[in-house]
């Protein structure tokens, strides 16, 4: 049985990616992060047997007709497609459009958007099955009831049409072992097609070495909708299988560790990498972490192990934001992660959100001033966008926050297309406030001169360079969208 996942069309400028991304966007360029849930999933059913096909439209430039005469050209019996909030309608659109021109295809359709509103989705498409929450073996088990005829109805995870009825089924079990699942195939979803912007080094992949978080930031979706805020790590010696396998299989030169929080406890960032130390594996990489789990023990490790950046969430400078998201950290954690990563000669980079309802002008400049005073190596500037699943999007629902328009018509959720909450600024001097942001922190004359003088080799000066092309694009994409 043939398979075919793909990554439909995202209508109109930009590029954007549906899958690995917690808060689906466009972006100026095709710099995008690899659907590594996809690939397992892709992976999982190719290793039982079935024929598995993939498609990108984004990156493969293919209008919705070209995508259509490419699934005629393949012949799948199934079509698997992630959704997400700001695709969504578009999805439905694709959706019937398949329907419509291939009537024998089973379309299976996953993702944040449906899993948080599963009977509602089915509602306004033609989708025969919702997979909800985690994907892997529960894909699996509703292709196998499908090519052997069976019944869903004991499909656990899932949602699904039965003549005229839509019927919700309970939730599946999270996976309790992650080291049971194989590698992800990176030719089955070529790893040649996304790439981080801070990249030095390619073949670069990205690499899961947990899934889930235990922390309850409000603003936050998939730790909230995917994973109930329930934590599984994998062993470091597993990791190291993947990494040694990456190498000798691709060639990769460096990852980016695409786990929620990576230094969930300091001893566990420790002891990857002296596990990928005691291998004596040569590899480049980076991850995401929090500001109050940093200690110079931690970042002595990850640097000996060839950790190059670490992505933190400072998220705000007012502590009163941070205690009402629940992040769980201060601003001097944030200011002591940023000194001790760049003491320690990795590359610091900081997130900020600006636009939460309940602040002001003042503390939004104090946000961007705590950037530029902490002199991270980079920084990013994004509007608060509580995605459907998040604690933040109910809480926002229920004060009426969202602007009147968003609600209907949430193509407004991929963050270019300008503020969707309600804040005590005027949303143009929002939009304003964001734009000038990383005009600020990135024209500073002393952040050029370091830069410049950080330059050791023509990669230093690519990725510099791609660096605040990306920038710049994003800000006339956004100009462009929001018009």
């Amino acid at each position: 049985m043939k398979v075919l996942f793909i990554h439909p069309p995202w209508p109109g400028p930009g590029f954007g990616l549906r899958s690995q991304n917690r808060w689906p966007r466009k972006r100026g360029d095709k710099s995008n992060r690899y659907p590594i849930l996809l690939c397992y999933t892709a992976t999982i059913l190719q290793n039982k047997g079935y024929d598995v096909k993939y498609m990108d439209s984004v990156y493969q430039d293919f209008s919705y007709k070209k995508t259509l005469n490419e699934i005629e050209k393949i012949n799948p019996y199934i079509i698997f497609i992630e959704t997400a909030t700001p695709t969504f309608n578009y999805d439905v659109k694709f959706v019937d459009m398949i329907k419509d021109r291939f009537s024998k295809i089973k379309v299976i359709v996953t993702g944040s958007h449906v899993t948080y509103d599963p009977v509602g989705s089915m509602e306004k498409s033609k989708i025969d099955v919702i997979v909800k929450g985690e994907q892997d073996y529960t894909t699996l088990n509703v292709i196998n009831s499908i090519r052997d005829n069976k019944s869903l109805k004991d499909v656990k995870g899932i949602c699904y049409r039965k003549g005229e009825e839509i019927i919700n089924n309970q939730t599946a079990p999270l996976i309790e072992d992650l080291d049971e699942l194989p590698f992800p195939d990176r030719n089955l979803i070529p790893h040649q097609w996304y790439i981080e912007g801070h990249a030095k080094y390619t073949p670069f992949t990205f690499v899961m070495t947990a899934r889930g978080c235990p922390h309850q930031c409000s603003y936050c979706l998939w730790p909230h909708v995917y994973y109930d805020h329930k934590l599984r790590m994998r062993k470091p010696e597993k990791v190291c299988d993947e990494l040694e396998w990456l190498i000798k299989k691709y060639g990769i030169k460096e990852v980016f560790f695409d786990d929620a929080t990576f230094n969930v406890t300091e001893q566990r960032a420790i002891d990857i990498s002296k596990a990928i130390i005691e291998r004596g594996i040569k590899i480049t990489w980076s991850c995401s972490a929090r500001v109050d789990r940093v200690t110079k023990e931690m970042l002595k490790w990850m640097k000996k192990s060839g950790c190059k950046l670490i992505c933190y969430g400072g998220e705000s400078a007012s502590q009163e934001t941070l205690k009402r998201t629940k992040k769980g950290t201060t601003i001097e954690q944030t200011r002591n992660a940023i000194r001790l990563t760049k003491k320690a000669g990795i590359i610091a980079h900081i997130n900020f959100m600006i636009g939460f309802p309940w602040e002001n002008r003042a503390e939004m400049e104090k946000t961007i001033k705590l950037a530029i005073d902490t002199d991270a190596d980079t920084a990013q500037f994004s509007l608060v966008f509580p995605h459907p699943g998040s604690r933040m999007y109910d809480e926002a629902i229920k004060n009426k926050w969202f602007h009147d328009e968003v609600l209907n018509k949430i193509e407004m959720f991929d963050m270019t297309q300008g503020p969707i909450l309600k804040t005590l600024v005027p949303r143009e001097e929002l939009t304003k406030i964001v734009n000038k942001s990383h005009a600020r922190f990135f024209f500073r004359p002393s952040y050029i001169i370091k830069n410049i003088f950080s330059i050791r080799d023509i990669k230093d000066a690519i990725k510099i360079l791609k660096g605040a092309k990306s920038v710049i694009k994003g800000k006339i994409l956004f100009n462009i969208l929001k018009k």
